[in-house]
């Protein structure tokens, strides 16, 4: 009985047609060449001698737009009209002899029809007798029709209109689907356009090159997410020979951090020559960030100050990841915190500062939360951690170039990709002498 069945489907060449239909338009990706086949295919099964197609998306009640007017057998296989590429000069029409069809959503055939002069149409198919409109529905609703003519009265069977039917709805879902398709891959793309200047933004606001400070070594590390973040560091040379240093992450991806970043910059660079201290230039930051009213979005900062003639370092921190201290014997520690509120959230935020010595051959890591929030590729998915931090700081001389190849080599080892979900972003300074 099976083997029966297969071998009545396997001849049965209406069938066959519709399943080479369906092969073939599975595998296009322009909606008018999905157009252009349908109708090729057409008079292949049933004899097609004119077709009209109509759309009311997006019109108003009532009104409608002709897409399509093919009526004789070169325009038929030509089909070279693309409305997707021309709808805003497709005029909009209304009344006549299609308006008060359309006006339901139903199916409608007309055995022996006789229609001239009319007001849309005008005698454009006064030949033809037989006109089945069959309506194209998307979302529950008769947004398309497609409209199938032929000149001698009473041409079409039952079972032809309703193969029209089927197979147009079917053939008009695939249309649509890719229109959607085509649309999200143009804003995909556009997206896409959009990150990269912001990204090149981003990157244009960070130092352009290392600063020589007599008595540092320092290296940096850079790496964005697969969307741009709001990591940022920076360097300031102080009017009384001071040197400061600044790890900054703003909340979120993307335009809006970017933006954060941006003004943030902007605000450090013209407060840095009077500023007392690390705590005095965040609160100004902190200051001006809150007067921008900027909601749900947040800076956490840290700020450090080297003074070379009394050999120490002051800092403050606005809630930012506390720094890591690699020493000359080998051993980690994280630097004392003194950590406060971040930036932009209340206009009266009092920063702490502290002050520490510093000795020949400490490194001072300083690092964003895309590090130690990285999580392992594995089933687990546990962070990196500082603990994490801290094994690839011990197992590395502490030379700057050293911190930063050791993070990256254990980063890869735990996630075991080259992707970020965030920014990841490093600064090791290291006391030379």
């Amino acid at each position: 009985m099976i083997t029966d069945a297969m071998q009545v489907i396997g001849t049965d060449d209406h069938l066959n047609e519709i399943a080479d239909l369906m092969r073939t338009v599975s595998a296009l990706t322009d909606p008018q060449a999905v157009q252009r086949e349908f109708s090729r295919r057409m008079n292949s099964y049933s004899i097609t001698e004119g077709y009209i197609s109509l759309s009311t998306r997006g019109l108003r009640e009532g009104q409608y737009k002709i897409t399509r007017a093919m009526l004789d057998p070169d325009a038929m296989r030509a089909n070279v009209i693309n409305p997707w590429a021309s709808w805003e000069t497709l005029p909009t029409q209304h009344g006549g002899f299609i308006g008060d069809q359309i006006a339901t959503d139903r199916p409608k055939y007309f055995p022996d029809l006789h229609l001239a002069d009319d007001p849309v149409l005008k005698n454009q198919i006064a030949d033809f007798r037989s006109v089945v409109f069959a309506p194209l529905f998307d979302d529950g609703h008769a947004v398309n029709w497609g409209v199938i003519l032929r000149r001698a009265p009473d041409a079409f069977r039952h079972e032809e209109i309703e193969e029209f039917l089927y197979r147009g709805n079917l053939i008009g879902r695939m249309t649509r689907n890719l229109i959607i398709r085509g649309e999200i891959e143009r804003l995909n793309h556009q997206l896409t356009a959009q990150l990269e200047e912001i990204a090149a933004v981003q990157r244009a606001l960070l130092p352009d090159r290392t600063p020589e400070v007599p008595g540092l070594s320092i290296a940096s590390s850079f790496l964005t997410s697969l969307q741009a973040g709001g990591d940022y560091f920076d360097y300031f040379t102080l009017t009384d020979g001071r040197w400061g240093v600044l790890i900054a992450d703003a909340a979120g991806h993307g335009a809006g951090a970017a933006t954060v970043v941006a003004m943030l910059s902007a605000i450090m660079h013209a407060h840095a020559p009077t500023a007392k201290g690390p705590a005095d230039m965040l609160a100004h930051a902190n200051r001006e960030l809150v007067c921008k009213q900027l909601e749900n979005t947040f800076v956490t900062a840290f700020l450090a100050f080297f003074d070379p003639a009394r050999r120490e370092i002051t800092y403050a921190n606005a809630g930012h990841p506390r720094p890591m201290i690699h020493h000359p014997d080998g051993h980690v520690s994280e630097l004392a915190d003194v950590a406060t509120m971040p930036l932009g959230i209340v206009i009266d935020n009092d920063f702490e500062e502290a002050t520490t010595p510093v000795a020949p051959r400490q490194t001072m890591v300083l690092f964003t939360d895309g590090i130690t929030e990285a999580f392992g590729g594995d089933s687990k998915r546990d962070m990196f951690g500082t603990n994490g931090l801290h094994d690839a700081l011990t197992a590395c001389t502490g030379e700057p170039t050293c911190v930063i190849e050791s993070i990256h080599r254990q980063l890869f080892d735990h996630t075991g990709s080259r992707n970020r979900d965030d920014d990841q972003t490093i600064v090791a300074v290291r006391i030379d002498s």
